[in-house]
């Protein structure tokens, strides 16, 4: 018999992401896999995801990445309306043997809160487990609602109700490329620094910008600056834009460093693209401000390069 599996990617980022989405960049290659293996594949995402899957339920038409950090009022029904449609989805059929939910504490809310009626479902934390204390530690899964972290460390830090409802740890990753990258040894690489991340305050931007003018090294970021994925976005945003705390953050604190020469910013990269600039670079700059349990960046760096600095200074 085959296995039916919904995997609930969330309503952020389409499937294979095109640019940023390091969860989403984890969830298709999972999909392709359970697939590769025989596993009938459910998808729950948005419309314009192209991950081959056996059925594709979407409330929205395309990412809703640009309304993450707008305010609680504007962006809270965003991922409610995704998981009603999950729940309808999970009670129109019963063909699903497990839910896989990626979607931060409303998926195992709402899917914990079905009951008994509900498939079982494994729910990976792909995130800074202190930031919800009041719904982690009072967690209750009814013997329904399994967790599994993205590294041993991040499960050992999290709260004793959730920890309860642990399977254990999987760590993150993705296929290498279609067609490898030329190994350059350090003596040959490019004089550059790069950093692979969203520019955020948790990610330490700033400290990898000043540090640049500080050792007159040049760096280079690669990510988007909340929803707008290079400069000429942007630079064409209104100025409610402002109200982003991530684009207060580039223009307060890292863009006075950005010149161009020492500080470069490239903007969102993806497939080959990324990964001939981190393969070309000295090393990767990691200045991460909070405990990540398990970064992508890292992975990618350490196949590219075999180098990543992470040096302790003060933000």
């Amino acid at each position: 018999m085959t296995m039916t599996v919904l995997v609930n990617a969330g309503p952020w980022l389409a499937l294979p992401p095109t640019g940023y989405g390091g969860l989403e960049n984890v969830v298709a290659t999972l999909v392709h896999e359970l697939r590769r293996r025989g596993v009938r594949v459910a998808l729950a995402t948005v419309a314009d995801s192209k991950a081959d899957c056996d059925e594709s339920l979407a409330v929205f038409p395309s990412g809703q990445f640009r309304h993450l950090q707008q305010p609680y009022n504007t962006v809270s029904g965003v991922s409610a309306a995704h998981l009603q449609a999950v729940v309808r989805r999970l009670q129109a059929h019963d063909d699903i043997d497990l839910v896989h939910d990626h979607v931060e504490v409303t998926g195992p809310a709402v899917l914990s809160a079905m009951g008994p009626c509900g498939p079982p479902v494994l729910h990976t934390l792909h995130w800074d487990l202190t930031k919800h204390p009041d719904f982690y530690g009072r967690f209750s899964g009814g013997a329904r609602v399994w967790v599994n972290g993205v590294s041993a460390d991040h499960l050992r830090h999290a709260p004793a109700a959730l920890r309860a409802h642990a399977l254990g740890h999987v760590y993150h990753g993705t296929p290498q490329a279609a067609r490898p990258l030329s190994v350059v040894p350090a003596s040959g690489r490019e004089r550059h620094l790069v950093v692979l991340a969203r520019i955020t305050p948790c990610k330490g931007t700033h400290i990898a910008a000043r540090l640049a003018h500080q050792l007159k090294t040049p760096v280079v970021l690669a990510g988007p600056v909340g929803p707008y994925p290079d400069a000429a976005s942007l630079a064409g945003a209104s100025e409610a834009a402002l109200l982003n705390p991530d684009v207060r953050y580039w223009h307060d604190e890292v863009s006075p460093y950005v010149d161009g020469d020492l500080v470069r910013w490239a903007g969102t990269l993806s497939g080959r693209d990324r990964d001939e600039l981190v393969a070309s670079a000295r090393a990767t700059l990691c200045p991460i401000q909070w405990a990540e349990p398990g970064g992508l960046a890292l992975v990618a760096s350490a196949r590219h390069t075999g180098d990543c600095l992470r040096p302790r200074l003060r933000a």
